[in-house]
């Protein structure tokens, strides 16, 4: 530009001979269909990193993203500490700090549950909507690029667990009744000529 500026001649480079860089990609899910109250699902982050770059994990210093899974704030979702695998140590050449890094494609788990607060109730059943978003910055050996993140949001069957009906007023789970399976024990006893105490 300075160059042409000054009206000398140059010669421009081809750009087809410049090679877009890879950018990490990354996909989210729910490790299962249904997130009854008071049980645990992983919300389950996957990120594909090109070769030759790598993502952080923490801590890192300002200025720079780790990975992470981070929820909305919500009474009704509970969330616990992510899990992620083993990193490596980077020592930063420059400022010579050293970083926790992770090598190749990443997986993190974030453990969530539910409380019933939030829970929405229609026709097909109850739901509980889990809001979110991805983070992440990659770099390679010799530059960063943008944090970027992607947001996510799921729609979960949701319901109560599946316990023996404990008392009134409830009518979340089904009523166990044992009485006629004790009245077939009590009959079963009186045809072989032993009443209910076992006596003869």
């Amino acid at each position: 530009m300075l160059a042409a500026a000054l009206g000398q001649e140059f010669e421009a480079g081809d750009a087809s001979d410049l090679q877009p860089v890879e950018r990490v990609t990354a996909e989210v899910m729910v490790d299962g269909d249904r997130l009854p109250m008071g049980v645990t699902r992983h919300i389950v982050a996957t990120f594909r990193v090109p070769q030759g770059q790598h993502l952080y994990g923490e801590p890192v210093p300002e200025g720079l993203v780790a990975a992470a899974i981070d929820l909305d704030d919500s009474d009704g979702i509970l969330s616990y500490e992510m899990l992620a695998p083993p990193t490596s140590p980077l020592t930063l050449a420059g400022s010579g700090k050293t970083l926790q890094t992770y090598e190749g494609d990443v997986v993190l788990r974030l453990p969530v549950a539910q409380n019933a607060r939030q829970m929405q109730k229609d026709d097909d059943g109850r739901y509980v909507t889990i809001n979110g978003r991805l983070r992440w910055q990659a770099c390679d050996d010799n530059e960063c690029f943008l944090p970027e993140s992607m947001p996510f949001s799921f729609r979960v069957e949701a319901g109560f667990p599946v316990l023996g009906d404990m008392g009134p007023g409830v009518g979340r789970v089904p009523a166990m009744n044992g009485a006629q399976h004790f009245q077939r024990l009590i009959d079963r006893r009186a045809g072989d000529g032993s009443n209910v105490d076992g006596n003869r």
